[in-house]
């Protein structure tokens, strides 16, 4: 018998989006190291939800669409919380799948046993605002964040970095001081915050967004020293 997901918060049988080019099952896994007031998320972060008892349910699905199901997306919530994960991923290769990562990239370490197959690193703002704007609690989040980069570089096309344009969190001027952290990597995806949705902090709900003509001029900003960078729909 295959193990238990343990820390799963929910699961997406079918994606044509989540994983570039891959038809892929999506598993949610609750907790995050970070409280991003942004995040739509609320119930994965607060770890208010339990499905584990899925995990025989979501092998045999796995199984029986084997050729169908190219890949399995880990996300979050953030999944690196969860160091078994890597064993995990060790099977579903067996399995002649595709594994990629959704990460917020504080535990590089861990990031790197999974061996993903792609990656898809959220930056969140610069470095230096992560505790005060974000609620992290770790030492030395630049180097982590440094370390992640590193890796995304390292992937080219089988990664990427993905900022959310949250007001209060990330303007232009925080964009051009990300600029050197992202040097060299190959895409970097830009998408406004999303408010359809009850978000961590619901004062966020009704801030004005940043405005389109702004998303692109970030876009031209990060353009200069990354492969190509895109802003995606909200």
């Amino acid at each position: 018998m295959r193990g238990t997901f343990v820390g799963l918060g929910g699961w997406l049988k079918n994606s044509f989006i989540d994983y570039p080019g891959t038809v892929s099952t999506v598993l949610f896994f609750s907790g995050c190291n970070l409280r991003c007031p942004y995040c739509h998320n609320k119930i994965l972060v607060n770890r208010t939800v339990d499905q584990s008892m899925l995990s025989e349910q979501i092998w045999a699905f796995l199984e029986a669409r084997r050729g169908l199901i190219e890949g399995v997306v880990l996300s979050g919530g953030e999944p690196t919380l969860y160091p078994y994960l890597a064993d995990v991923v060790r099977e579903m290769r067996a399995m002649g799948l595709r594994v990629k990562l959704d990460t917020n990239g504080l535990l590089p370490d861990i990031t790197e046993t999974f061996a993903a197959d792609y990656l898809a690193l959220d930056v969140k703002t610069v470095p230096r605002l992560y505790a005060a704007a974000l609620g992290a609690t770790l030492d030395d989040i630049e180097g982590r964040l440094e370390k992640s980069v590193a890796m995304v570089r390292n992937m080219g096309e089988n990664a990427e970095v993905r900022i959310t344009v949250a007001p209060r969190i990330v303007d232009i001027s925080i964009i051009r001081e990300l600029r050197p952290l992202l040097a060299g990597v190959s895409k970097v995806m830009l998408q406004p915050m999303n408010q359809r949705t009850e978000l961590l902090d619901p004062s966020f709900e009704t801030l004005p967004l940043v405005p389109a003509e702004e998303i692109r001029q970030m876009r031209d900003i990060l353009a200069e020293s990354v492969g190509r960078c895109v802003v995606r729909d909200g």
